[in-house]
């Protein structure tokens, strides 16, 4: 149980649901739809979603124990659910923008130049992952090559 919990974990950004919620309920409803409006404008809920669904075959890998079902449940319910976890992020923009900061990203995000960085966002986010796990690929198997000259097994046999 404590590995599918690690699991769900490292799948989804969870924010604490009840701290959440009773923090919504604080923030102004100018600045809640300042807030509303850049989560839509930058597509988080789809984002999210993208992100989710790359992730989830290498948990699957990672966790044979749990049945494909639970994944293909797991999928369609934070599809079906995923306007919960954006008013989970109503309380972290509310603590860490002012409503003019939000103002300005509404107007960012409603220029050519945000709509742009909107649209390119999903393909740099995976070129900036692969660029990441080849110069880690390429790292690991330099160390293991240091490693091998100094007499040190690296890699399982």
């Amino acid at each position: 149980m404590r590995r599918l919990l690690l699991a769900l974990a490292c799948v989804v950004l969870v924010a604490g649901p009840a701290a959440a919620q009773q923090k919504v309920q604080a923030v102004s409803s100018a600045k809640m739809a300042l807030i509303r409006r850049i989560l839509e404008l930058t597509h988080a809920g789809d984002m999210t979603i993208s992100a989710m669904e790359v992730a989830i075959p290498a948990q699957r890998a990672a966790n044979p124990q749990i049945p494909a079902e639970f994944w293909t449940e797991f999928s369609a319910r934070a599809r079906r659910d995923i306007a919960q976890l954006l008013e989970r992020l109503i309380p972290i923009y509310d603590a860490n923008f002012s409503e003019a900061q939000l103002q300005q990203l509404v107007q960012f995000y409603e220029s050519p130049l945000g709509r742009h960085l909107v649209s390119v966002q999903p393909a740099v986010t995976m070129q900036s992952i692969q660029a990441g796990q080849q110069w880690g690929a390429e790292i690991g198997a330099e160390v293991a090559r240091d490693l091998q000259k100094r007499g040190i097994q690296a890699r399982p046999q």
